[in-house]
């Protein structure tokens, strides 16, 4: 569970957060407009790091472009309001979220007043992350949009209540989360997180066009090309995912989730030994310890 820092960055200034509010018939509530994207800091030698701020904040600008609201700050004006809530929190760990969203209460579908507001808030991680395996259900009717649809490209709030539904069954059947197939049939993603199979060695991942191009997930593609590990970017069914001999959700958040079971088939002994080693090198990098990644970090400064 995470829980926002005491001060945010809303619209160039930090503010208290429990009084940065929204009206209750504001245009992202009532219509799930709200744009957002997540990265995460950590403790590194000497200090604290962003962990790929700088790709998290250009997917951030990206989704806001696609959904059409309008950015005021540039892409290292946001970098910079991420530091800054990151050292108003004054921990060495957790989420960065960056939000824009429409600033009319206007009720129409499509609002005449285009203006936007910005937030940047530090998410305080209050419970580590699990490290027991998770439990996977799919369903053959719980889908991902289709790209001609909504484009899997964008973070947009909208867009995560029929994933939110999928994962509510699958908690009711027994589950501990949810992978949703494509509009094609094929294995998509989970409601947060991007999707990895182990077969006979092959790392197996959907590729991008009906997935969220995740910043973990191109990590994780990174690490494995440097350990060796072949991998494909390819369809991948719903049969071969559960026959797989390891498979792992990554987010943000996870950062790596192995997986221990799927449709109540066990893979074995979790986390399995492609799984292991990606999650321990992904975990190096993030800490600074990896000198081979270590453009990814960028260093929180006190100004």
């Amino acid at each position: 569970m995470a829980i926002t820092a005491p001060f945010l960055w809303l619209d160039g200034t930090l503010v208290d957060s429990a009084a940065a509010t929204m009206p209750m018939m504001a245009h992202a509530p009532q219509r799930g407009s709200l744009v957002f994207d997540v990265g995460s800091f950590h403790p590194v030698k000497l200090g604290v790091a962003m962990f790929r701020a700088r790709e998290h904040v250009a997917r951030f600008v990206r989704s806001a472009k696609i959904v059409g609201l309008a950015l005021a700050y540039d892409e290292e004006a946001l970098l910079r309001a991420a530091n800054d809530v990151v050292v108003a929190a004054d921990r060495d760990e957790g989420l960065i979220r960056w939000s824009v969203y429409f600033a009319s209460s206007e009720p129409d579908l499509l609002p005449r007043d285009a203006s936007t507001h910005v937030a940047v808030a530090a998410q305080l991680l209050q419970d580590p992350p699990r490290t027991t395996p998770i439990r996977i259900a799919t369903f053959d009717d719980a889908r991902k949009a289709a790209p001609e649809a909504l484009s899997p490209e964008a973070k947009v709030a909208a867009a995560y209540l029929g994933p939110m539904l999928a994962r509510k069954r699958a908690i009711a059947a027994g589950a501990d989360d949810v992978v949703l197939l494509d509009d094609q049939g094929f294995i998509a993603e989970s409601p947060i997180s991007n999707v990895f199979a182990v077969s006979k060695g092959v790392l197996w991942t959907p590729p991008l066009g009906r997935v969220l191009p995740g910043i973990t997930r191109d990590a994780v593609l990174a690490l494995a090309a440097a350990e060796g590990i072949e991998v494909r970017e390819a369809p991948l069914t719903r049969e071969a995912f559960a026959a797989a001999d390891e498979a792992f959700l990554s987010g943000t958040s996870l950062p790596i989730a192995a997986i221990g079971a799927i449709d109540g088939r066990e893979l074995g002994s979790a986390p399995g030994p492609v799984t292991a080693r990606l999650t321990s090198r992904l975990v190096a990098a993030q800490r600074g310890e990896d000198p081979a990644f270590a453009e990814w970090l960028t260093r929180v400064v006190r100004r």
